[in-house]
């Protein structure tokens, strides 16, 4: 791949291809961001790009990403309403993504195929955690058609399922597979396998939390997500998802109901209510515990493909030796 390698090593060409490939990505996840959680709306129908404040259907510069956003000077042509800063926020945000997927170390070695795969994850992974983050949904587009994905992508790039060194996934000696098969069998054994076993571990989380609180305590859409996941980077990249969105979702949950109490005490000081701080800590709890779970999912998933090495040696060997270090 001559061209892929000149075009790696040129030094201005590589980063604006990366960044004028990633803003593109962040025009197309804007739209995607808004039609897929509305009812009647899909990435094809309407064909066209409509304003979102009247309706009418957009010309060609005016998709043009960024340069659409900012001749505009952030108003719409047709009504002379605002266009949201998301629109723009979307796209320089992937462009800068984009730029440092390109250079990150692990990344730097593969060739064409999978470093497109790897960007097409990150534009998926995107638009997700923007569509849980605002309306609570993990779209069906993004999880379902994401286990066949995972699995056809992990079939083409083993190094998806057994990291750079292609090392044994986990699961595999159970099949009776070893360092011997080839890399696809192993890679495609592990991403069904991660799929089925992710399915199976949030759905049953799912329903046991949901019957002890007596409420729905994960969305379905978060278990067909940890199951894409699974098939994209297998049992064990999976397991370490899960375990960072825990850690995470904590400290997010925890971050959002003090926030709640602040906001709840605040108020009831300002309207001159004195109330106790405990009632405004258990109102705080109640405004604020509800939290996407999708977002921090997401997060260890782009840690686990951006550094599956470094991830898979904090869980192995540094997490380990802290607990053991706190304990004696």
């Amino acid at each position: 791949m001559a061209w892929w390698e000149l075009l790696h090593e040129a030094p201005v060409l590589w980063p604006l291809f990366l960044i004028l490939f990633g803003i593109t990505a962040g025009s197309f996840s804007s739209a995607a961001v808004y039609r897929l959680p509305r009812e009647g709306m899909s990435m094809t129908q309407p064909l066209r790009s409509l304003c979102p404040a009247c309706g009418e259907t957009l010309t060609l510069w005016e998709n043009l990403p960024l340069v659409g956003w900012l001749a505009l000077r952030g108003r719409s042509r047709c009504c002379d309403k605002p266009i949201a800063l998301g629109y723009l926020l979307h796209e320089v945000g992937l462009g800068a993504l984009f730029l440092w997927a390109g250079l990150t170390s692990w990344t730097v070695g593969l060739g064409p195929l999978a470093f497109s795969l790897f960007l097409i994850v990150l534009v998926a992974l995107w638009i997700a955690a923007v569509i849980d983050w605002q309306h609570y949904i993990l779209p069906d587009e993004i999880t379902l058609l994401g286990i066949p994905f995972g699995i056809l992508a992990s079939l083409a790039v083993p190094e998806f399922q057994m990291g750079p060194t292609l090392d044994l996934p986990w699961g595999c000696s159970w099949l009776g597979l070893h360092h011997e098969n080839p890399a696809w069998m192993l890679a495609g054994a592990s991403s069904i396998l991660g799929a089925s076993l992710s399915f199976l571990l949030l759905f049953g989380i799912r329903a046991l939390f949901s019957y002890l609180l007596g409420q729905e305590a994960l969305g379905l859409g978060d278990v067909k997500y940890l199951s894409a996941v699974g098939a994209l980077v297998g049992p064990e990249g999976a397991a370490w998802t899960f375990l960072i969105g825990v850690a995470f979702g904590a400290l997010l949950g925890l971050g959002n109901v003090l926030r709640m109490i602040f906001v709840v005490h605040r108020r009831r000081i300002a309207r001159g209510r004195r109330t106790p701080l405990r009632s405004s800590c258990h109102f705080g709890w109640l405004l604020g515990r509800r939290i996407p779970f999708g977002p921090p999912l997401i997060l260890g998933t782009a840690l686990v493909l951006a550094f599956p090495g470094s991830v898979r040696r904090f869980f192995l060997e540094t997490w380990p030796n802290l607990l053991q270090d706190w304990f004696h």
